[in-house]
């Protein structure tokens, strides 16, 4: 016996238990999304809502952020300091936090660390963390009164000679100096040997005086032995009391009231004592038998010159910086960053070298023992233990973008920064892009562009004209381990990594990014309370096979917390539709919202409301488009 003819459907059941980051290209799967807002990877494989942040303190004005052993704040003119440990300040009477007011410019900083002190530009000053004193990087004194140069031996012992003659006088006494002419027509020109009587050995030796010492009140007082000074003010000076003594000089000896360096004998009047007061220059001979008199208009000055640079770095106990201007890489000294010009041919020298590349300098960083300085198409790597083997490599290759110094950033021994064609991963041989995913026309032509770090995620805050009043602001986060880019609300126009936390500077408040690393972590105050959030996948069903629909879709939900949840739904490029809201009180709740969808080629959903919540599931039920014939007999 024949029964009707009945038609099965055959269906199907998948889950979406991974989901992936932001994805704005073509490309983006139905587990990424073409737009998010607040959600991060940190429960993967599963999607959550961001950790809430916490208020630190208001600042209105901030000029730069950097954390040594404690946070520094640059407030207008203001520099702040706050220890991490009280045991970290060296002074017993030092307060928990150190204020010192107009201590610098209102002007945007650039800091580096070195050992316990900050370096900062363009005021070339440091902070010590230790004793929270701000100290000059260069130094300088000009002449007010009188200034004496006289010629010394190297333990910067002067002389006068009881007369100058073409002999030696007869019956000398013990100690007794004499100046020997060699040319009557320039007694005291440096030809001229200066002699002393030895009255053990019955004989005259001669004294070397290679140095000269400076004396005036208060010319030694900002200065350190060793230092490199460049002197100025006596042009008359060079070939006619000493060769060379206009120009760069190391300090052999110092005292309030004097310096002594280096000059080599010469000139005609080199035997005796030069005096600068005011506009007028007097020498007297060794023996007080010859004098003279002469004007000059220049000011006597012994300055230490720092050079004015444009991006900072430390590496291997030396701060390093560049300057487009001169298009010139600096180092400094040795563990000194008060010494830029010492060249005395030994390991703790500077260190200078102009570089070949066009453009404007964009960026400097260290990283993997490289010291790393950045044009736009160009990577410039130096490397090497001492002046006398550095060695200095230009890489064509996608530097850093302008305006995008501050995107530096190195994360788990990788370089991150912006670039003109993205976001880039440096590790030490050519930087690859890690931002493939990412709208590149959203990242080029940046007015600022700021880097931070912590647990392995990459901050990245962008400006960028977006054609209207306000220009766009981004913050980026992308997850270096598992290769994910979110987006978070707020803007963070300075951040600083301290390594265990992430600070942000919104233009009014700093900002914890993880509450619960901080000392005093059982507090609530000043916790956000709600987190809005937005997500917006791609398009769900483009696998899917010309005779087959997908009939249900059922999301997953965790609720953390008092949060408010809508879902909405666009079929095949459409405006959103409503498919369901929901509203959790304080407690924790799991839910499941299953719908069925319209008949499309695509579609998208979009998830939006306040709180935090976590995605654990999306599950898709596909049904045949039409049954197949059974035929049943009996």
């Amino acid at each position: 016996m024949a029964l009707p003819s009945v038609y099965s459907l055959s269906t199907g059941r998948s889950r979406l238990t991974a989901f992936g980051g932001l994805n704005e290209s073509y490309a983006c799967a139905e587990a990424e999304f073409t737009r998010m807002q607040n959600f991060s990877s940190r429960g993967y494989p599963a999607l959550q809502t961001r950790t809430p942040r916490r208020k630190m303190e208001a600042v209105e004005h901030c000029n730069g952020m950097y954390h040594l052993n404690g946070m520094l704040l640059c407030e207008g003119t203001t520099l702040r300091y706050k220890a991490d440990h009280e045991e970290t300040l060296a002074t017993p009477a030092a307060e928990e936090e150190i204020v010192l007011e107009n201590a610098v410019s209102d002007s945007e900083k650039i800091m580096v660390g070195m050992g316990t002190k900050i370096i900062l530009f363009p005021d070339k000053a440091a902070f010590d963390t230790k004793t929270g004193s701000l100290t000059p990087l260069g130094a300088g004194w000009e002449s007010t009164g009188t200034v004496t140069l006289t010629p010394c031996d190297a333990a910067g012992r002067t002389y006068t000679a009881t007369g100058h003659a073409a002999k030696e006088p007869d019956n000398p006494t013990d100690g007794q100096v004499f100046l020997k002419v060699i040319n009557s027509q320039v007694p005291y020109s440096s030809e001229s040997v200066l002699e002393v009587y030895n009255e053990t050995l019955g004989s005259w030796s001669a004294v070397e005086l290679n140095y000269c010492k400076i004396e005036a009140t208060g010319i030694g007082k900002d200065f350190a032995v060793w230092d490199t000074v460049t002197i100025s003010g006596i042009p008359d000076c060079d070939g006619v009391y000493w060769k060379d003594m206009a120009g760069d000089h190391v300090v052999y000896a110092r005292g309030d009231d004097f310096v002594q360096v280096k000059a080599e004998p010469g000139g005609d009047y080199f035997y005796g004592t030069l005096t600068k007061e005011g506009d007028r220059l007097r020498w007297q001979s060794i023996d007080g038998k010859g004098s003279g008199l002469e004007g000059s208009l220049e000011l006597f000055r012994v300055e230490r010159r720092v050079p004015d640079l444009d991006f900072l770095t430390e590496c291997d106990n030396r701060v390093w910086g560049c300057s487009s201007r001169e298009n010139v890489i600096y180092g400094c000294k040795l563990g000194d960053p008060t010494n830029w010009f010492s060249y005395r041919g030994i390991a703790e020298d500077s260190y200078a070298v102009t570089v070949g590349s066009d453009g404007d300098f964009t960026g400097a960083s260290t990283c993997l023992g490289y010291v790393l300085f950045f044009k736009e198409n160009c990577i410039h790597k130096l490397y090497g233990s001492k002046p006398s083997d550095f060695q200095l490599s230009a890489v064509r290759c996608r530097g850093v973008a302008r305006n995008a110094s501050r995107s530096l950033c190195v994360l788990n021994e990788t370089l991150y920064y912006l670039s003109p064609d993205g976001v880039m991963a440096w590790d030490g041989s050519v930087p690859s892009k890690v931002s493939e995913k990412l709208n590149t026309a959203r990242l080029s032509n940046v007015r600022a562009a700021v880097g931070g770090a912590l647990d392995g995620r990459y901050y990245l805050y962008l400006v960028r004209d977006s054609g209207g009043e306000k220009p766009e602001e981004r913050l980026l986060v992308y997850d270096t381990e598992r290769g994910l880019w979110q987006e978070e609300n707020g803007c963070s126009y300075e951040m600083a990594s301290t390594g265990g936390q992430l600070y942000l500077w919104d233009g009014a408040d700093i900002w914890a990014a993880d509450p619960s690393r901080e000392s005093d972590w059982q507090t609530t105050e000043g916790v956000e309370a709600t987190i809005p959030f937005e997500l917006i996948t791609g398009d769900i069903g483009l696998d899917g096979a010309e005779d087959r629909y997908l009939s249900r879709l059922t999301l997953r939900l965790d609720a953390d917390c008092a949060s408010t949840v809508a879902l909405e739904v666009s079929y095949d490029g459409g405006g959103g539709e409503p498919v369901a809201a929901w509203q959790v009180s304080g407690q924790r709740k799991n839910f499941d919202q299953s719908f069925v969808p319209r008949r499309c080629s695509t579609l998208r959903l979009r998830l939006r409301g306040e709180g935090q919540i976590t995605l654990r599931s999306l599950a898709r039920t596909i049904a045949s488009a039409r049954g197949g014939i059974l035929e049943q007999e009996v």
